[in-house]
């Protein structure tokens, strides 16, 4: 149960986590207006005076696109568009990454913590708060897992097996989804609707706000099995078009994904030889 709910976490990460935009908004319409404002005001000349009369009969050109031709609160984009945007850093630069989860779900709330490097394989250090588990801390490494669980081993002390042994069939389906790039085919094939939503500060930083309205039946993928018709998902990216938040809400579980540190050094390694239990009828790592 304690493996199914770590897999459960990091699949639903992994559909949170696959996408979005365009154009990059850059500086607020807010912003933008609030500038034009104030040089209209110290200029005493008619072409002043006319500026700011075309600028007073046409409301729109403030909350639909920036004098500098950028994206506005509300402008739909499309989703080839999205996922343009999506890939613009560079997909050499978002093989590592950290990131922090909460999933809400019947008053309680599941907190996973931790960093992945994909660069060579699949490598990630990965901390867990469980409701009724306690914390439980996983490392995977060379496809072997090393769990630290409350009531299974000591203080400081892994178990160590393949990762298949530990997650059976779900095993491939949770390494590949570990890569929150990799559903962005599928985000592309059912996207009905993108929108901008707008800039707006998240942990002190000015994010973009896009929502993504998803057709799963128009999405040839086995993650989508058992998926309702649709899913929305809200998708914050910072100024380089980094992927940092993610909120999506399946079957009353509310999922809120933070990434950070894209492309920079992460530090994985396996547990010490010391720390590793042996545990009897339990399989060992290769």
């Amino acid at each position: 149960m304690i493996a199914s709910s770590g897999a459960l976490v990091l699949t639903l990460a992994a559909c949170g986590g696959d996408s979005p935009e365009v154009v990059d908004p850059g500086t607020p319409t807010q912003d933008v207006s609030t500038d034009d404002g104030s040089s209209t005001e110290t200029d005493t000349t008619g072409d002043a005076a006319d500026a700011t009369t075309d600028d007073a009969g046409d409301d729109s050109g403030t909350e639909t696109e920036t004098d500098s031709g950028e994206q506005a609160a509300g402008t739909p984009i499309s989703p080839d568009e999205f996922i343009t945007l999506l890939k613009s850093p560079g997909m050499e630069n978002m093989t590592s990454f950290t990131l922090d989860m909460n999933m809400g779900m019947d008053g309680q709330s599941m907190i996973m913590k931790g960093a992945a490097d994909l660069s060579d394989g699949t490598a990630m250090d990965i901390q867990m708060e469980v409701p009724g588990a306690g914390n439980i801390h996983m490392i995977l490494i060379d496809g072997d897992a090393f769990m630290s669980m409350p009531g299974v081993t000591e203080d400081g002390q892994f178990i160590q097996m393949p990762l298949e042994e530990f997650m059976g069939a779900d095993a491939e389906e949770f390494t590949d989804q570990v890569d929150i790039t990799s559903q962005w085919d599928d985000w592309e094939a059912g996207a009905q609707e993108v929108t901008f939503v707008g800039v707006e500060d998240v942990d002190g930083e000015q994010l973009n706000h896009y929502e993504l309205l998803l057709d799963t039946s128009k999405v040839e993928s086995e993650d989508m099995a058992g998926m309702p018709g649709e899913l929305t998902y809200d998708v914050w990216l910072d100024d380089q078009n980094f992927m940092r938040q993610v909120i999506f809400e399946l079957e009353g579980v509310e999922a809120v994904m933070k990434m950070d540190n894209w492309g920079e050094p992460v530090d994985i390694a396996a547990p010490d030889a010391a720390n590793i239990m042996q545990m009897p009828g339990m399989p060992t790592g290769r």
